[in-house]
């Protein structure tokens, strides 16, 4: 039994905050120390940071954390012959997450089957820049030799590994990216965890000065995907 006149204590509201320091709070919980965050894993959960607990709690509070966990964040991409295992992230159900996404890493070990790269990825990446929050690129192709990735012009230009470096140079020449890195070389599996490659970029370097040739001969040139 409490002394007599003791105050009950005061209810603390968080909702009550003002929103910067809430949005501070936010961002301490949401914030992966990874540097990128490795959304095509099949790693049983790549999000371990994601505030599922939270987001629960209630509308305001959902609608406020879930876009910031996604422009708080750096996400990768790995696009390999066959991309089912992550193929949910570019389905009508996930657009909303994907369009909060601002920055984004895509590591091209192969273009994919079945034109997967210019009928299906370019599209989403398109709309993630034009309908979304998208303004940080980062690509790196897997190249055997760097030193010797653009062997001059093609004649065919309708072949699919052409056609997929022409949409890969447009778009990170879109006007609404801020930030666009293009990089080339031999990267390799350094180890495997649960299923899943860890990739070591080290051996890639920054070509991103090939984005400034069209118009010229060099238009033809062709990153060798292996």
């Amino acid at each position: 039994m409490g002394s007599q006149g003791q105050k009950p204590s005061k209810t603390f509201r968080f909702l009550d905050l003002a929103p910067e320091i809430r949005l501070k709070i936010y961002a301490t919980i949401a914030t992966s120390p990874q540097s990128h965050i490795d959304i095509s894993s099949p790693f049983s959960s790549p999000h371990t940071y994601f505030p599922h607990a939270l987001l629960l709690t209630c509308t305001q509070i959902y609608h406020e954390l879930r876009p910031l966990y996604f422009t708080t964040n750096a996400f990768s991409v790995t696009v390999l012959r066959r991309n089912e295992s992550w193929s949910h992230l570019l389905t009508p159900s996930f657009l909303d997450n994907r369009r909060q996404i601002r920055s984004l890493r895509i590591k091209i070990v192969r273009w994919g089957t079945k034109d997967f790269f210019c009928r299906t990825l370019i599209p989403a990446l398109e709309d993630c820049i034009l309908n979304g929050r998208l303004r940080e690129l980062e690509v790196v192709i897997r190249d055997q030799s760097v030193n010797h990735a653009f062997l001059g012009s093609l004649n065919d230009d309708s072949s699919r590994e052409h056609q997929s470096w022409r949409m890969l140079r447009k778009l990170l020449m879109d006007p609404y990216l801020e930030k666009v890195t293009l990089k080339g070389g031999r990267f390799s599996v350094v180890s495997t965890w649960m299923g899943g490659n860890v990739w070591d970029l080290d051996g890639c370097e920054d070509i991103s000065y090939l984005l400034g040739k069209a118009g010229d001969e060099q238009d033809k040139t062709l990153i060798k995907v292996v």
